[in-house]
C-alpha cells in the first residue's frame, strides 16, 4: 500500500469524528499535517499531524 492511501485513511476518520473535510499537508520523509479544509497551514490551525511511520500503519 501507498503512503497516499493512508493520508486518505485518516482523513476519512478525522472525518468521521469531527464532520469537516480535512486538507492534508504531506512531506517526504516527515509526515502529514491536517488542517480543516480551507483553513491557511498554520500551527494553530493543524487539528492532526501524522509521522511517516503511522502513516504506512495505516495504509495497511
Amino acid at each position: 500500500m501507498s503512503t497516499a492511501t493512508g493520508i486518505i485513511n485518516i482523513q476519512r476518520k478525522l472525518y468521521e469524528q469531527t464532520g469537516r473535510k480535512t486538507d492534508a499537508y504531506y512531506s517526504e520523509g516527515q509526515g502529514a499535517l491536517y488542517v480543516f479544509m480551507g483553513d491557511n497551514l498554520a500551527v494553530q490551525n493543524v487539528i492532526y499531524a501524522a509521522s511517516e511511520t503511522e502513516l504506512m500503519m495505516h495504509a495497511i
